[in-house]
């Protein structure tokens, strides 16, 4: 008899899953591990198909936000753009702070049976966000009412956003502004929001979550690196997405553009 290859015996089945027949009683405890995956099997079949579906206005705008299209960034062109060691533990201190303070907030919000369940306003409408973000603070008011989905998606809007153009919110649209790049420090509705989704999001995150703070930190480097060596103040917002995500967010090999 041949003997199968390594990559036949891989392929192999370890354990036998019998299918239910017409003696099977789902209500008798299993007595042994073939019994326990019968069971599984049984379960598995009968249950329902669960599906969450986002908003086809926030799919189609978001999907193909160029994300991935993102080359690995150069390292930085001038050292004296980039953050010192002191400079980021204060900023990693006051991250941590802020974030414990919103979930010191959440617990007692619950205590007190605050309704997280209603529905906030704008989260189907992709460029309505984009204007609410612009002309509002991010408030604790509006983000306690996010539910985790919500936060990661207004996180995939906040990303594409700093890849995009600069547009103040009392500018008018014209050609001449258009094209301009985002400034974090000019645009500080943009660092704000992202600071603020930062701070509430929830632990652990999905991978899809971590795909987006990479691609966050990969413009920031981007941008950074545009800039010239007495341009040092609109570095800080840059060096500060860059430093919470590799430190807060364990994204340990953004590290090298620190």
């Amino acid at each position: 008899m041949q003997k199968p290859t390594e990559e036949e015996t891989f392929q192999i089945q370890a354990l036998e899953i019998r299918e239910p027949d017409e003696n099977f009683d789902p209500q008798k405890p299993p007595e042994s591990g073939e019994e326990y995956l019968t069971h599984m099997l049984y379960e598995r079949k009968r249950c329902p198909a669960v599906v969450t579906k986002r908003s086809a206005k926030i799919k189609n705008n978001i999907r193909s936000n160029g994300c991935e299209m993102l080359s690995s960034p150069p390292l930085p062109p001038h050292r004296c753009l980039l953050p010192t060691p002191e400079w980021r533990d204060v900023q990693v201190k006051n991250f941590n702070n802020a974030r414990e303070r919103v979930a010191a907030l959440r617990l007692e919000l619950k205590s007190h049976k605050y309704d997280q369940s209603i529905e906030t306003p704008l989260t189907a409408d992709v460029d309505k966000w984009q204007e609410f973000c612009r002309t509002q603070q991010p408030l604790l008011s509006i983000l306690l009412r996010l539910s985790q989905s919500d936060l990661e998606l207004l996180l995939e809007m906040l990303s594409k956003w700093l890849q995009g153009p600069s547009l103040e919110a009392d500018e008018p649209s014209t050609s001449a502004n258009a094209t301009k790049p985002i400034d974090l420090l000019h645009d500080a509705w943009l660092a704000r929001w992202l600071y603020a989704n930062l701070v509430c999001l929830h632990l652990p995150l999905e991978p899809h979550v971590f795909s987006t703070l990479r691609c966050i930190a990969r413009s920031c480097v981007l941008l950074r690196n545009q800039l010239q060596p007495h341009e040092v103040e609109r570095a800080a917002p840059y060096n500060l997405m860059i430093t919470l995500i590799v430190l807060c967010f364990a994204q340990s090999d953004f590290n090298v553009y620190l």
